[in-house]
């Protein structure tokens, strides 16, 4: 038992200091440290720990323990806001077009803002569909919006 509980307090100070893509790159880190493990004793800790995989704008996604990984650290350098590009408008759409696979993440951070000004949002591989409310000008929606996300003013 102290073999998996020294393996575990590893695996987690990995993943809070490294960006790791997959099972592989983390079994070779282990094993760097002094821990030689199966994929499926490996598979069985990532679950245990509640670990996740999150989108990264350089290594496609990361594992991140549950933990790191909530909306009040969007500003984070990880965040897949960080995959955002432009955003364009008609009349009461907005279209945020994002890096491939990102924009799912991205929606799910939009509808959790919970911003009055938004209905809803529709995700696809690399484009939102943000639906406003009526009556709400675009500049006023970019304003609410950049707001809340400050980090998206530069780059939107």
């Amino acid at each position: 038992m102290k073999d998996r509980e020294n393996r575990v307090s590893i695996i987690r100070k990995i993943l809070e200091t490294e960006r790791i893509a997959n099972q592989n790159d983390l079994n070779r880190r282990l094993k760097e440290e002094g821990f030689k493990v199966t994929q499926a004793t490996l598979s069985r800790d990532l679950v245990a720990m509640k670990v996740m995989r999150i989108p990264d704008a350089e290594k496609r996604y990361i594992y991140t323990l549950s933990s790191q990984s909530t909306v009040s650290q969007i500003a984070d350098d990880n965040s897949p806001l960080n995959a955002c590009k432009s955003i364009a408008f008609s009349q009461n759409l907005a279209v945020l077009k994002c890096l491939p696979s990102f924009a799912p993440s991205v929606s799910m951070l939009i509808d959790r803002l919970e911003m009055e000004a938004v209905v809803g949002t529709i995700a696809g591989d690399d484009t939102i569909l943000i639906v406003l409310r009526e009556n709400w000008a675009h500049e006023r929606f970019l304003d609410a919006f950049f707001k809340r996300l400050p980090e998206l003013r530069d780059r939107i």
